[in-house]
């Protein structure tokens, strides 16, 4: 039983943070929970349904490739507007439109159709969702604002998963996609109720923001290259976990035996919870440390994880606990990636300009759908099986680690 001692200091913890931020981490919280079942369990349902790995992979770069677009109009829109409640809205739209078409899908067409919007939808969110957090941290340091909606996120993510899983085994196989639809009206209520406190904190807060770190700006611009490089390469890493991973263990490895759907969504469920309980704590952490410590870590986390899983690919009994230890790493280096990479993206992007550099943040993450879940999947249609991929995943991110970061930083 919890205590109503525990319930006030919960509710005192939670009170400390601006109004406005904690709309912001309600916002993207249904988000989250709404996208949670749709990016772990979409290939798994297609999958169920007969489609080809390769067609599923096609399905995520054409959401990438259109996700492109929508980003790069939402972030000049944000530079010169400066304002998220319509991005929102129509992205939670968007998004409503992407579940109706994959409720119905029933081949290829259909199929695409339903990932471009999702990729039109995520291209307009994310940038106006990591745009507005800065603005509506003070006086909370920004790192440990990332750090707060991230947890709310991966929250989101988990019981996504976890309640869309439950939906799709009891009552309706697709049901992941109605869920995403409650979530996005839940956020336009939200947004619509608040229009207006919304636009005035937001204008405020810009007329009076000044741009941080100015002392290290010429060398963080001197390395921008090798950031943004870091940064593509984890993203792309975290794009093969999400669509690849589920996959490869459902087909199995070379002599490991592939795994029910059921034991599948356990390991996705305890990543996702592990990932929530992990991430306030080391976006914490990091916020204490150096800009660039949290991409250091990240990358030195997720080439073990992937080297884990390439061996578990060879093993039968043994490769179950061996990617157990890498959803750890794996959510270990998630949680420190995330509010990292946006702060420093913030941090060292010109104040006219940070919607659009945001924007291109986001993009990174996209980039690794471009070629890595296509790739993949053609590989696994191709040998049956991943260690390959974890493998060449392994190798780049201990090559960075130590080529790059440990010469430049």
């Amino acid at each position: 039983m919890i205590s109503p001692n525990n319930f006030l200091i919960s509710k005192n913890w939670w009170n400390q943070f601006p109004f406005h931020l904690r709309l912001i981490t309600k916002v993207r919280f249904f988000a989250s929970f709404g996208a949670g079942g749709v990016i772990y369990l979409t290939s798994l349902i297609f999958n169920n349904i007969g489609f080809s790995a390769t067609e599923i992979g096609l399905g995520f770069t054409i959401s990438a490739i259109i996700g492109t677009l929508t980003r790069l109009i939402t972030g000049n829109y944000l530079n010169k507007a400066g304002k998220i409640e319509l991005p929102l809205i129509i992205s939670s739209l968007i998004s409503i439109a992407a579940s109706v078409f994959l409720i119905l899908s029933k081949d290829t067409l259909y199929y695409i159709f339903g990932q471009a919007l999702i990729g039109a939808a995520a291209g307009i969110y994310w940038p106006s969702a990591e745009f507005v957090v800065p603005y509506f941290s003070h006086p909370v340091e920004t790192r440990k604002a990332y750090a707060l909606v991230r947890s709310s996120e991966a929250l989101g993510i988990f019981l996504g998963v976890f309640v869309g899983g439950l939906m799709n085994n009891f009552l309706y196989f697709k049901s992941i996609f109605f869920n995403d639809i409650f979530c996005m009206l839940n956020i336009i209520l939200l947004i619509l109720r608040n229009k207006s406190s919304i636009r005035n904190t937001l204008e405020n807060f810009q007329n009076k923001k000044i741009d941080p770190i100015k002392s290290d700006l010429e060398k963080w611009n001197k390395n921008s290259k090798i950031i943004i490089l870091s940064i593509v390469l984890i993203t792309t890493s975290l794009a093969l976990i999400q669509v690849t991973l589920p996959l490869d263990l459902v087909k199995g490895g070379v002599y490991r035996e592939a795994l029910n759907d059921q034991l599948i969504s356990f390991i996705i469920s305890f990543q996702l919870i592990l990932l929530f309980f992990l991430q306030w704590p080391i976006g914490s952490w990091i916020s204490k440390k150096g800009k660039l410590f949290g991409l250091k870590f990240s990358l030195i986390n997720f080439g073990f994880a992937s080297l884990l899983l390439f061996l578990s690919s060879y093993l039968n009994i043994a490769a179950f606990y061996l990617i157990f230890i890498s959803i750890i790493l794996i959510s270990l280096g998630t949680s420190s990636f995330l509010p990292t990479s946006t702060d420093v993206v913030y941090t060292i992007a010109p104040a006219n300009n940070k919607g659009f550099a945001l924007a291109l943040l986001s993009q990174c993450f996209a980039m690794g759908y471009f070629f890595g879940p296509f790739i993949s999947g053609t590989i696994l249609d191709i040998f049956g099986y991943a260690s390959i991929i974890w493998l060449s995943i392994s190798l780049i991110c201990f090559s960075m680690f130590k080529i790059i970061f440990k010469k430049l930083f």
